[in-house]
């Protein structure tokens, strides 16, 4: 399993169902870098619970804007095509997981 590369194109489609953790990022930025590795890491630990994707900010401005990027790294969970949370800045595997697994098991009454 591998953190999947967003596009415009390929965003909708990633994020409107199931749960979907998505890594705002820019390419060369030290702490991007940091938690793209943590993001790799936690794929294999949330794989039936999730997906888990990134977006270069630099190649998908307009994704970037669409969603109130701001700074990087910048985190979004989705949920059946909802933004449920965001998280600035660098996070822990084990806080990223413990709120993933929380809507994974949520009744979708409560979304």
């Amino acid at each position: 399993m591998e953190v999947h590369s967003l596009m415009k194109e390929t965003f909708k489609g990633q994020i409107d169902h199931g749960i979907t953790l998505v890594d705002f990022y820019k390419s060369g930025d030290n702490a991007c870098q940091e938690q793209l590795l943590t993001d790799q890491s936690l794929v294999q630990e949330v794989r039936f619970q999730a997906a888990v994707a990134k977006v270069d900010v630099d190649q998908e401005q307009e994704l970037a804007t669409e969603y109130g990027v701001s700074s990087v790294p910048t985190l979004l969970l989705f949920k059946d095509g909802y933004k449920v949370e965001t998280f600035v800045g660098q996070h822990s595997k084990e806080e990223l997981k413990k709120h993933i697994i929380s809507y994974a098991t949520m009744s979708d009454s409560c979304v």
